[in-house]
């Protein structure tokens, strides 16, 4: 953004994550505000970035990929895929006006400035968040995107570009936040205090990235580069005060208790409990299962040391996501998947507890085990929908509502874009591949 500066303060983001380091002194009269230096503007980029990949589009995405069930209220035509355009507004939203918009502004802050670091941690931030965009609606505003007044009304940019432009994004970032470590940049108030650096952050992005547009040989090479352990993973920080909560506790809990639960018995349930047989047997999965479910009450376990307590941290980008992305790519390109699929198993055990047996499978076999892995391994995460397109739904999971022939296959133009960009380029439904998916 060149020229216009919309903020979005942390009012808005109240069901998020606290960012009073970020915002304390973004303006002292919240009616005349007019500038803000780009290193306390960064927190609300990546307070978006969580929200992206916590709040709504999260939940649409499990309930597309039956990880969870639609039980009441709007969420059970959502279950099987009854969405309108309008659905789809706030996650529009997140990744615009709130979330580019700010990214883009404190790259030209940081650039006025000259801190490189900054400059890039924003770029890292632009390049995830437009990176979803893609993945999620297909053509998105690219070029174009964030200069109303240059712009008012912008192009609407291939998939296949955007994504491409998200690479040298991440390639520029690369350059700038060198060997600087999240914790010590930008990074240690609104994430998990952790031992990455930015770089290998940016890897894994890349890798994923490539993972989407099937380019298995970039995907494998950015992934060694990526995050080498647990303690690398990019987690969102939540706690138990007002504003700090994990935001599927929140949801579940707070705002809409009953909506999303477990009420017709999705496939990842089945999956853990074993009614539905794992292709690589694993024992440990009765304990995944009870850290991520509340089975007794039918709904995601926000208890205390439950995937979704209170106060329970949320991946952005994972080690093992990235472990995964290795292993998949490495078997699509004929080298050895094994021991990094096997890794995961591993570390899922000191995880868990129990049991992760080493998969010894090749070719499809070994895939399918790696992708069943993944989509278990993931819950909640955007890249599960993500991966359930791009393989053909390789893990035939389920297919909700007895007049639907296939999984969504992209999130719907939302109904503020259809009114205000006269760009928009007409609709699209919920069932048409996007360009990277034919």
């Amino acid at each position: 953004m060149k020229n216009i500066f919309k903020i979005f303060t942390i009012g808005l983001l109240i069901s998020t994550v606290s960012c009073e380091d970020y915002s304390e002194d973004l303006n002292t009269d919240p009616n005349n505000f007019t500038d803000a230096p780009g290193s306390l503007v960064i927190g609300q980029a990546e307070l978006e970035v969580i929200k992206l990949s916590e709040s709504q589009a999260s939940r649409y995405a499990g309930l597309f990929t039956d990880q969870f069930s639609g039980c009441d209220r709007q969420y059970i035509p959502y279950e099987t895929y009854a969405v309108t355009t309008g659905d789809f507004d706030d996650t529009w939203d997140d990744l615009y006006a709130a979330g580019v918009a700010q990214s883009q502004y404190v790259q030209d802050k940081a650039a006025i400035d000259g801190d490189n670091v900054l400059l890039g941690v924003a770029q890292i931030m632009e390049a995830l968040l437009f990176g979803e965009a893609a993945a999620l609606f297909g053509d998105v505003p690219f070029s174009e995107a964030g200069d109303p007044l240059l712009f008012p009304n912008p192009q609407y940019d291939k998939q296949s570009d955007v994504l491409a432009g998200v690479q040298e994004i991440l390639n520029n970032a690369l350059t700038n936040v060198g060997n600087t470590k999240v914790s010590n940049a930008f990074g240690g108030t609104i994430f998990v205090q952790n031992d990455a650096t930015w770089s290998q952050i940016a890897h894994s992005l890349k890798a994923r990235y490539f993972l989407i547009t099937k380019n298995y040989t970039g995907a494998y090479t950015e992934s060694r580069l990526g995050i080498t352990s647990a303690s690398g993973d990019l987690l969102a920080r939540h706690g138990v005060n007002t504003g700090e909560k994990n935001l599927y506790f929140q949801f579940t809990q707070e705002q809409r208790g009953g909506y999303l639960g477990l009420c017709n018995s999705p496939y990842l349930l089945r999956l853990l409990d074993g009614t539905t047989p794992r292709l690589l047997a694993t024992p440990g999965d009765s304990n995944r299962l009870d850290v991520y479910f509340d089975t007794a009450n039918s709904e995601v376990n926000t208890n205390d040391g439950g995937y979704f307590a209170i106060d329970a941290s949320f991946p952005i980008i994972s080690f093992v996501e990235t472990k995964l992305i290795e292993a998949e790519a490495a078997a699509r390109t004929n080298q050895d998947g094994n021991t990094p699929f096997n890794t995961v198993r591993n570390y899922l055990a000191s995880e868990y507890g129990g049991t992760f047996p080493p998969s010894t499978a090749t070719g499809d076999v070994l895939i399918n085990q790696i992708l069943e892995e993944k989509y278990i391994s993931l819950i909640g995460s955007l890249q599960v929908f993500h991966d359930t397109r791009r393989t053909n739904n390789a893990l035939n999971i389920p297919i909700k509502g007895s007049t639907n022939s296939s999984v969504p296959q992209r999130f719907l133009y939302p109904q503020i874009e259809i009114n205000a960009n006269t760009s928009f380029p007409g609709l699209v439904e919920i069932f048409t591949k996007t360009e990277v998916n034919n």
